[in-house]
């Protein structure tokens, strides 16, 4: 194997890291296979391709989520460890292709179909499935670029990238591999794909809606640090604070003020100083929707969001979070893993039960209800949707992003609440326990952000009110383009059976 190969795989990892933040030169993400496929163009070997994709999976993982080291360096390694297996794999398949020989059109579309199955398990296979930085999220600083997501969801716009990696790869390839015509075909879906993007892109936001109503909402940045948060010492000062930026924050008379996930530090449902939050409501006049664990039993806690009248009146209505971290908030496959619970008990994992569905916030404003997604659940599709589905006219993410220190984190999980709002036609507020708090248009648009004197978002005090646009778009996706990669799965696979069987024949 030569090293140039290996560097050519290292390539790609390199330029896809450099596609999401904190470079977020997203428009890499459309030539950053092309040095991969490359390196394999003629390896018919398996121990080449795999070594190959675990360079490229290898380099792109451990640097672009080279955050979690502030978490578990363990866990970073093991995490780049599983989500490089995806890459082995993808780049095995797309060998498998060569190898049959498919023609150049099946090759493409082989290639993207490949990634975008791949993509779509790694995002949500259970207990370990998390979609963090699919190829589509690159994307993100191109509005125009991204309502393409309001057809196909994330995995539609991925599969466009994805082909046009291919195809850059094949008009680039040895001429003799040509036959008349051919780069004419491939340049020309190129610039049809791309070109198309932006012209819908351009005509969506051309068109966007006016909208007819404005509701004012206040996001709360507590900027509390990890190390003190559950701190019992620290429980009056964080309560402090957060109640101190809710009454500045009631000085712009906002319809609703949002605190960020766990924000109350205790069991809100049992703890006295839930009261205080009340009067806090009730002084202010202005409904809140507070972040706090709730206690149901020894054997049953949850990460929770609930919500409170401007009369400080809970009346009911809470939701538990239902996707919880693995090995973060509690020990998956416990028949199998449970003998971790000490170690885990050890490092302070939590052990929360999951909730059992979604909760669509309905209060004084009838109107618009609003679904509250918790942490990482907005890199969850189909929690999302079914919210969107529920009649829930915005969506609120409420999370803590204080675990990764000052690196792309927060930014890359901007990335999926930007994606959620553009795929369900909704607008979405985050509240961060420290960056980033954001308000997204229905088109992805970052609207405003919480930022200190120096521009500064992440770990800075403070909170934003904002006239939020209240425009719903039932869009494509929520329709049914959210079936894409069913549908690229079910063409995945048949495509790979007349594959199989055109090689058994030959």
């Amino acid at each position: 194997m030569k090293h140039k190969d290996l560097l050519l795989s290292a390539l790609t990892g390199v330029l896809l890291t450099s596609a999401y933040p904190p470079a977020g030169w997203g428009f890499l993400a459309w030539i950053a296979f092309v040095p991969l496929f490359f390196a394999v163009r003629d390896a018919f070997g398996t121990s080449r391709v795999f070594k190959c994709g675990a360079v490229t999976g290898v380099t792109f993982f451990c640097f672009s989520m080279h955050w979690l080291t502030e978490v578990s360096a363990v866990g970073w390694l093991l995490w780049s460890a599983m989500q490089t297996a995806y890459v082995m794999l993808f780049v095995w398949l797309t060998c498998f292709a060569r190898k049959v020989p498919a023609s150049l059109p099946v090759r493409v579309l082989w290639t993207a179909l490949a990634w975008t199955v791949l993509e779509f398990v790694r995002a949500e296979v259970p207990v370990f499935g998390v979609g963090w930085n699919l190829l589509a999220y690159s994307q993100a600083p191109y509005p125009a670029v991204i309502q393409a997501a309001n057809l196909f969801g994330a995995y539609g716009l991925g599969f466009l990238i994805m082909s046009v990696n291919a195809c850059l790869f094949e008009l680039c390839a040895p001429k003799k591999a040509h036959t008349r015509g051919v780069p004419a075909a491939l340049f020309a879906t190129v610039v049809g794909i791309l070109v198309g993007l932006f012209l819908y892109g351009d005509r969506s936001l051309a068109e966007e809606k006016r909208p007819e109503e404005y509701l004012r909402v206040s996001v709360l940045q507590g900027n509390i640090p990890q190390a003190v948060k559950w701190e019992i010492m620290a429980k009056e000062q964080i309560l402090s604070i957060y109640e101190k930026l809710t009454q500045l924050a009631a000085l712009d008379q906002p319809d609703l003020i949002i605190w960020p996930e766990a924000s109350f530090p205790g069991y809100f449902n049992r703890d006295l100083q839930s009261e205080r939050i009340a009067r806090v409501a009730q002084e202010v006049q202005t409904p809140l929707l507070v972040g706090a664990l709730y206690w149901r039993n020894e054997k049953e806690v949850y990460n929770s969001a609930y919500f409170l009248d401007k009369d400080g009146v809970a009346a009911q209505q809470r939701y538990d979070k239902v996707r919880l971290v693995p090995f973060g908030e509690y020990i998956p496959l416990k028949f199998l893993l449970g003998w971790l619970k000490p170690v885990a008990d050890a490092l302070g994992i939590s052990d929360f039960s999951a909730g059992a569905g979604s909760t669509v916030f309905q209060w004084a404003r009838e109107e618009w209800p609003f679904g509250v997604l918790i942490c990482f659940e907005d890199v969850f599709t189909d929690l999302a949707r079914k919210m969107a589905d529920r009649d829930a006219k915005f969506l609120v993410v409420i999370t803590n992003d204080a675990w990764f220190g000052k690196t792309g984190a927060p930014y890359q999980h901007l990335q999926a609440s930007i994606f959620r709002a553009v795929e369900n036609g909704v607008a979405v507020v985050r509240a961060a326990n420290t960056g980033l708090s954001a308000f997204i248009s229905y088109r992805g648009e970052v609207l405003a952000t919480v930022k200190n004197a120096k521009g500064e978002e992440l770990f800075t005090l403070g909170h934003k009110t904002l006239d939020l646009p209240l425009t719903v778009e039932n869009t494509i996706y929520r329709r049914g383009g959210f079936y894409f990669p069913y549908a690229a799965c079910l063409l995945f696979l048949g495509l790979g059976l007349f594959l199989i069987k055109k090689r058994t024949v030959s």
